[in-house]
């Protein structure tokens, strides 16, 4: 029997903090540096973390290395 090592319980409540946040502040940038101070996490699970955000749609890059909260499905479009 192989002994699960991951702590499930802090991963979903660091999950949960990071769609609060991003969710209830749309004007929050990101960068992965930020996100792993923000929730005290090695470098390489912000970089998971951060890709599991882009690729849910949740946020969406602005320029190299920085995310912002992606657009809402039938959300009104920005002007241009």
């Amino acid at each position: 029997m192989v002994e699960e090592r991951r702590d499930t319980t802090r991963r979903a409540e660091v999950v949960r903090s990071v769609i609060t946040r991003v969710v209830q502040n749309p004007s929050t940038t990101l960068s992965v540096e930020t996100l792993q101070r923000w929730l005290q996490v090695p470098l390489d699970a912000a970089e998971r973390i951060l890709q599991r955000l882009v690729d849910s749609g949740l946020l969406r890059e602005v320029r190299r290395g920085v995310w912002v909260r992606g657009p809402w499905p039938g959300a009104q479009q920005e002007w241009r």
